[in-house]
């Protein structure tokens, strides 16, 4: 009995001593900075809303528009920047030949959890992070009858700085790893319809002074 606590005691402190020794850069930064900062301009080619269901309504293309504050920004995790207005080009598709609307309540929030230097699409930064505060109403038409559903919560998202040679900052959410609620749903094409949904996008951000994107280091 005494030897195996012995292995066992050995063991943890093994494992304390390498979760000691990781790396800080895992740690989310305390301070960041962003530049330019100001308002920004965003835009996507095709979104998909996918429920757990499985059912997709994909849009053709989305708009965004929002403003970073003046850097350096204090926090850990921090709240980047706000979207002021987000919009999906109408209509949208969906399952059963079915048609539908997005109506968004902004603000919506992006929050910085973790930076990594030299990562990203471009290899010039990735800021892991979340959009926050997502509210939209979506309303459609199939042959199965009408559907007004509500969509509220958190999606994972990250973004990848420009490249030094001009290629544009991106804001991609097709990472996964949270979900948002689907809730209120009104009508009976909503039979089909499931409790949670993941989003995927990818949005190219500008500043609207500068028409450069935005650099985000932590």
């Amino acid at each position: 009995m005494f030897k195996r606590t012995g292995v066992l005691t050995a063991i943890g402190a093994a494992a304390a001593s390498v979760i000691l020794a990781a790396p800080s850069a895992l740690a989310a930064p305390t301070s960041w900075t962003i530049s330019p900062t100001g308002d920004f301009d965003g835009s996507a080619g095709v979104t998909v809303l996918t429920d757990n269901n499985g059912n997709k309504i994909q849009c053709a293309t989305s708009a965004a528009s929002g403003n970073a504050p003046a850097s350096p920004v204090a926090g850990s995790p921090a709240n980047l920047a706000s979207i002021s207005d987000i919009s999906f080009n109408s209509p949208c598709t969906g399952p059963f030949s079915s048609t539908w609307e997005v109506d968004t309540t902004p603000p919506w929030e992006i929050w910085g959890l973790d930076y990594a230097a030299g990562a990203g699409t471009n290899s010039t930064g990735q800021t892991t992070g979340e959009i926050r505060e997502i509210k939209a109403t979506v309303s459609g038409n199939s042959v199965l009858g009408p559907c007004t559903f509500d969509v509220t919560g958190t999606v994972a998202a990250k973004y990848n700085n420009p490249s030094a040679g001009g290629s544009n900052g991106t804001l991609d959410t097709s990472g996964g790893g949270l979900t948002l609620n689907i809730a209120n749903k009104v009508g009976g094409g909503c039979g089909i319809v499931g409790t949670t949904a993941s989003f995927e996008g990818l949005y190219t951000i500008v500043n609207a002074a500068s028409g450069q994107s935005p650099n985000i280091s932590g």
